[in-house]
């Protein structure tokens, strides 16, 4: 090689020939990339949307359920509070019995007592 005709390779200017058909082929290869992934993040969108519309349905009966536990619960304290107020009155009840029937005894032990002629002391 000469001086000549290196020195054409190094000042020719670098042109890029584009063909038609790549250019065609590579919008077709990108459109299609485009599309598998949009059918991608869709596909997994819906995925997503039905695990979602699940997890609130599980969450709603579950909430459903919770809410009748609770009534079940009120109702239950309702009747334990009703019962104490029930069983405190009855107790008072009692309680008056008792010391009216220990005033009677006493009476009645007074009344006994009273005719007893006391015993001699040695």
């Amino acid at each position: 090689m000469t001086a000549t005709s290196t020195r054409h390779l190094t000042s020719a200017r670098l042109e890029v020939v584009s063909d038609a058909r790549v250019r065609l082929l590579m919008r077709g290869v990108l459109v299609a990339v485009l599309v598998v992934l949009s059918a991608i993040a869709g596909l997994r969108l819906l995925a997503d949307g039905a695990s979602a519309t699940q997890h609130r349905n599980r969450l709603q009966q579950e909430n459903a359920g919770l809410r009748t536990e609770v009534a079940r619960l009120e109702a239950e304290l309702q009747i334990e509070r009703a019962t104490h107020a029930a069983l405190d009155e009855q107790v008072g009840a009692l309680d008056r019995q008792v010391t009216e029937l220990e005033s009677q005894l006493a009476f009645v032990n007074a009344q006994r007592n009273r005719g007893r002629v006391p015993a001699p002391t040695p």
